[in-house]
């Protein structure tokens, strides 16, 4: 087996090991050890929500609407380029109606904000799903949202305005966190020198 082969035969292996202990660590962390639960917490849809909290926190949009604003204004720039670009959307597999869900009026952006700002300061739930409506519907974003809840990840809180507050406690994004500095520390650089495969 050649030299390069091997050395990519050692980096799939190497994310495969990260991604499984981060599941792992998350069915560890999580406050409901239902078994149901925990399988659906092995699911690619809570790495991708999580991927985003992570992000979310990365970025500290949280704590500063104003950067809250340029990347939901970002968001919508892109989502604009794929409704105006059919052969870009084609290859993502995604439709106008499901990216027209996703965009933020003015208002939506100025109440985004001020969600920050408030006693229970985090994203409204239906922030959140347009937010990431390229990754995944609205319904499965709710859904991912609910079983995080219920392993103790994350907190809904209603509003009077008919709206639920998300608040994460931090705990996902620290597995998350994990599990890159793992794919760092496993995945060899490109100049490591690698044992060749014998076939």
């Amino acid at each position: 087996m050649t030299m390069s082969f091997a050395t990519d035969i050692t980096t799939l292996e190497s994310l495969r090991r990260a991604k499984t202990e981060f599941h792992n660590n998350l069915c560890r962390a999580s406050t409901d050890s239902d078994p149901g639960l925990l399988q659906t917490l092995r699911s690619e849809n809570v790495f991708v929500l999580t991927e985003f909290l992570f992000l979310l926190r990365a970025f500290d949009l949280i704590a500063h609407p104003a950067r809250l604003e340029r990347y939901i204004l970002t968001h919508n720039d892109q989502l604009q380029d794929l409704i105006d670009g059919p052969e870009r959307r084609r290859l993502m597999g995604l439709e106008v109606p499901r990216l027209k869900r996703g965009m933020f009026s003015m208002i939506q952006i100025h109440k985004a904000k001020a969600n920050l700002l408030s006693d229970t300061p985090g994203l409204d739930q239906a922030d959140i799903q347009r937010l990431t409506i390229m990754l995944f519907s609205p319904e499965t974003g709710r859904r991912v949202i609910e079983n995080m809840e219920r392993a103790g990840f994350l907190s809904r809180i209603a509003t009077p305005y008919y709206s639920k507050i998300v608040q994460s406690h931090g705990v996902a994004e620290d597995c998350f966190a994990r599990y890159l500095a793992q794919v760092r520390a496993d995945v060899p650089p490109d100049d490591a020198p690698q044992e060749e495969i014998e076939e």
